[in-house]
């Protein structure tokens, strides 16, 4: 490479900032813009000095991965914490219970005596559903945990979560959850689960701090910045760079209230609500592990409540796929335009519309780094 290239990269998430820094490690010149006014995209986990708190202001964000290669690559900016996250369900008339669903949950809610695996498995038999050629996410998980399970655990949670019923999700969204048949009451079975030490933004920071990259927050991206730059990596949601050529795509979106509550309990950091009101989950800071230490008797609450983007500021959080397939169908429609616009990458959650985990998006951007290099 002769000249250095040019490159602008919209947002600052984990998608964006994993692709500055290869290529600026590569001699090319990046400009990272953001609309939002800090870095970090939806991982963004300050302090909060009233309480010594680090909080994450869009949810609950844990990494976890099997692959040594993302972990390595991330513990270059970041000591890590190490974390087992738990998760437990409040369930009306018993209480709190493990999520996933394990022995001790089955215990609880039918006051049984499973004593192993083999119990376990034997009562599943007993209440689980069998359809032969589940094709949506209802009788997937029918056919593991039987109708009444589904129905207090899944079934409502997903109506809210969603604004969807369960069997018209595909079978790709019941399928991330793990499956219990012991007492194990971690949320993740990966080989790698942390918190990075102090914080995601402190991890940001290191990896957007490079000679060749310059950050530039609350800006928003405009199609003729595309003629300053010799190509340009976008994080940007695809239908709306197309100006819904097609039609929008769908998403959905979370408003997350906050609140200092005293003396507040639960047993676990995070909290799924399986009634039918409109909060899913709440997430209480300072039981996660973090290098404050809150000595107060006060805590800050965050309570999570699923929505429309258009009703959140335009906030895109969760792309929506459907057993009907017309929103897969209508983003197919734009990754194919995508195909034909050799000035611009699309990357990340809502650029390539699939839900993806952190170690997932890091992965990502790695691959489209360095296939993009080997082209120049």
């Amino acid at each position: 490479m002769t000249d250095p290239k040019k490159i602008l990269v919209v947002g600052a998430g984990f998608a964006g900032a994993v692709m500055a820094r290869e290529l600026a490690e590569q001699g090319f010149w990046v400009d990272v813009i953001e609309s939002r006014e800090h870095i970090a995209g939806n991982c963004y986990d300050p302090i909060d000095k009233r309480y010594n708190l680090r909080v994450h202001h869009y949810g609950p964000h844990i990494f976890h991965t099997n692959s040594e290669a993302i972990y390595s690559y991330l513990s270059r900016f970041t000591q890590w914490l190490p974390y087992q996250h738990k998760v437990e369900a409040l369930v009306e008339g018993v209480g709190y219970v493990p999520f996933p669903i394990n022995r001790m949950t089955l215990n609880r809610l039918y006051h049984k005596k499973l004593k192993n695996r083999t119990d376990v498995e034997a009562f599943l038999d007993r209440v689980k559903e069998h359809h032969k050629k589940p094709d949506n996410a209802r009788h997937m998980a029918e056919n593991i945990y039987g109708k009444e399970l589904v129905e207090l655990f899944f079934s409502r949670y997903t109506k809210k979560m969603w604004a969807l019923e369960l069997e018209e999700l595909p079978c790709s969204v019941f399928a991330r959850l793990a499956v219990r048949y012991d007492d194990q009451s971690g949320y993740f079975d990966d080989s790698y689960q942390a918190m990075p030490a102090q914080g995601y933004v402190t991890l940001f920071e290191r990896l957007l701090d490079h000679p060749q990259i310059a950050v530039h927050l609350s800006e928003h991206f405009d199609r003729a910045m595309e003629n300053d730059y010799d190509h340009v990596f976008n994080s940007m949601a695809i239908d709306e760079y197309y100006q819904n050529e097609f039609g929008a795509l769908a998403y959905r979106s979370i408003k997350y209230q906050m609140k200092s509550q005293s003396n507040h309990k639960q047993p676990v950091p995070t909290v799924n609500l399986t009634d039918t009101q409109p909060v899913t989950r709440f997430t209480d800071w300072s039981l996660y592990p973090s290098d404050q230490k809150n000595t107060s008797l006060t805590t800050l609450v965050t309570k999570e409540i699923p929505c429309s983007y258009t009703d959140n500021n335009n906030e895109r959080y969760y792309p929506v796929k459907t057993v009907d397939g017309e929103p897969q169908r209508r983003y197919k429609q734009y990754e194919n335009l995508a195909k034909m616009n050799k000035k611009c990458t699309f990357i990340g959650r809502c650029g390539q519309y699939r839900y993806l985990d952190m170690h997932q998006v890091v992965a990502n951007s790695l691959r489209l780094a360095h296939n993009f290099i080997q082209l120049k």
